[in-house]
């Protein structure tokens, strides 16, 4: 069903989801008594459209979401989450250093206003900021209302432009989760939203060399690679600098560069989730 769904253009589609829903409660509520097993099948679908494009991250359902591009070198594009972090982002920046690699940061507001220096750093030495809300509430985000959503992504931009003078063209919700309010919010301020092609579950896995090896097994060029930084902290302070350490030489020996595409490189298309 996804992939007969998703011929559709986008904006139909999503009028198509959104007109049902609106629908269904009101077919549920004349048909109850006639068959109620089939009305309430109806609101349940209607359901199920509404949470598959909003928890399934790669989605295009709602809008367009970039999760690889366009190349015909063996290149991919690393993105790191969740900082800027005192412990972290320091030595990220010199792995990637040792790698000539160029990466982009999507970046958590609130940390931004905590060591706004980390992020002119990044900015400094060759990389990019992009968005990933000012709270970064993965639990709530994407159940909130319009207000909410904009509130959020206008901290973060704001604190990025005060402490790098950049601003952002990349927009990336808190673990990918969106709800349809995401993509008009977004179009509004000129952000793209952006996915990945594969992710080492480096916020779950227990072993740097199974994320660098999930990582290496899955990546293709024009890959968007999804890693973080920020976790771990107390308990294993070197895990994300292994991950990423690892990943790295493994794609390298492969023969990989590590870029930042150009806007027209970008292209949506449903990945590896």
């Amino acid at each position: 069903m996804a992939a007969q769904v998703c011929d559709l253009p986008t904006h139909l589609l999503r009028r198509a989801i959104l007109g049902f829903a609106l629908v269904a409660p009101i077919f549920t509520v004349l048909f109850y008594r006639t068959n109620a097993l089939i009305a309430l099948s109806v609101l349940f679908l209607s359901h199920i459209l509404l949470l598959y494009p909003t928890l399934v991250p790669n989605s295009q359902w709602w809008g367009p979401v970039i999760t690889s591009f366009e190349t015909s070198r063996p290149q991919v594009w690393i993105t790191i989450d969740d900082g800027p972090d005192a412990l972290h982002t320091s030595k990220v920046l010199d792995i990637l250093d040792r790698f000539r690699a160029r990466a982009t940061f999507f970046v958590i507001g609130k940390r931004i206003a905590e060591t706004p220096e980390l992020t002119r750093d990044i900015t400094l030495r060759g990389h990019q900021i992009a968005n990933h809300t000012f709270s970064h509430l993965s639990g709530s985000f994407w159940i909130f209302l319009p207000g909410a959503i904009a509130k959020e992504i206008d901290q973060c931009s704001s604190e990025i432009i005060r402490s790098t003078q950049t601003i952002a063209k990349y927009f990336r919700a808190p673990a990918g989760l969106k709800n349809f309010f995401v993509h008009p919010i977004g179009a509004r301020r000129d952000l793209q939203l952006v996915g990945w092609t594969v992710r080492g579950l480096d916020t779950l896995q227990r072993s740097p060399e199974a994320v660098a090896e999930r990582i290496g097994r899955k990546t293709r060029p024009g890959a968007i690679v999804l890693l973080h930084e920020g976790h771990r902290t107390a308990d294993n302070p070197e895990f994300h600098l292994k991950c990423l350490e690892l990943t790295l030489s493994k794609l390298a020996e492969r023969g990989y560069e590590f870029v930042i595409p150009a806007p027209e490189q970008l292209r949506p298309h449903v990945a590896e989730k």
